[in-house]
């Protein structure tokens, strides 16, 4: 390992984690090139003296540090990940590893690690699931792509917690994105909430009300049961949704995901599958959805 230079195109909050970590396993001096707003050549000193006590190289250039680095992250925002894999790509050495953990889309990802195996490189689909302020360096990793299988043999040795999903760049990122839905629905969902809970001055009781259920469940079971009951009760659940929304305007909130909520519900009542499920004695999440998706597979066939 300490014989591969590791560069870091872009330096956040987890490349300045992973690099810090793999210096402390006995790696060289990880290479760090920065073009941000606020971070570009030549560097300010406060951000200077960071990559210092983080034990990196900054470099003014991606050709310089496309040229010493064996691996290379790109770690940048979501705005310019395909600009700038593309960019490293187009500096690749044949056999060079270049790792994207960006939050990028499968087509963004599945464009650079395109444009990386043309030059001979191998590319890795890289996506955190989960926080490295909770986690560390240890944030698991969902990876996909061709180079995925060597860079877990790699890194995996060092502390990486790295899975799998198979050999195609996207892969990975679309679980990612969906993951995301959930994750950022949910908090979008919770804030809203507990901000319409304290305007109504009863955060704490609201709180309780919130979590208790969850915690005397698994997540799994949870979403088993929202799957579920879904088909049989979207549209009345819709109906209600409706009169929260008027409930949180009284206190003075803009009901954004409650509006969305009960438009999400609709859709789904939308579908006309509520019969049929409930004439059927027993049935899975599985046989929700995927009905779900053969109607609406359907009817998109109708609007071509």
């Amino acid at each position: 390992m300490t014989q591969q230079r590791i560069g870091f195109v872009g330096f956040g909050e987890a490349a300045q984690c992973f690099a810090a970590h793999l210096v402390s396993k006995g790696a060289a001096a990880p290479l760090v090139f920065c073009e941000g707003k606020t971070n570009h050549p030549p560097y300010p000193e406060a951000f200077r003296s960071m990559a210092a006590a983080h034990g990196v190289e900054l470099l003014d250039s991606l050709h310089e540090l496309m040229a010493r680095a064996d691996v290379v992250f790109s770690a940048v925002v979501v705005a310019t990940a395909v600009p700038v894999g593309q960019a490293i790509a187009a500096r690749v050495r044949p056999g060079m590893l270049v790792i994207d953990i960006n939050a990028s889309t499968p087509r963004a990802k599945r464009l650079v690690g395109d444009a990386v195996a043309a030059r001979g490189g191998s590319f890795v689909d890289a996506n955190l699931m989960g926080a490295v302020s909770i986690y560390g360096a240890a944030v698991p990793l969902y990876c996909s792509g061709e180079g995925a299988v060597r860079f877990a043999e790699t890194f995996a040795p060092l502390g990486f917690t790295i899975e799998l999903a198979g050999p195609q760049a996207g892969t990975a990122a679309a679980v990612k994105m969906l993951r995301s839905v959930v994750t950022k629905g949910m908090e979008a969902l919770i804030v809203e909430a507990l901000t319409a809970a304290s305007l109504a001055g009863v955060r704490n009781e609201a709180l309780r009300g919130i979590c208790e259920p969850m915690d005397a469940t698994r997540y799994s079971k949870f979403v088993d049961m929202c799957v579920r009951t879904d088909v049989l009760h979207a549209e009345r659940r819709a109906v209600e949704m409706d009169g929260v929304v008027e409930g949180l305007r009284e206190i003075g909130l803009r009901p954004i995901m409650t509006e969305a909520t009960a438009a999400r519900l609709r859709t789904s009542a939308g579908l006309g599958l509520r019969d049929d499920f409930a004439a059927r004695p027993a049935y899975s999440a599985d046989d929700v959805l995927d009905a779900y998706a053969a109607k609406l597979s359907a009817l998109a066939d109708r609007r071509l």
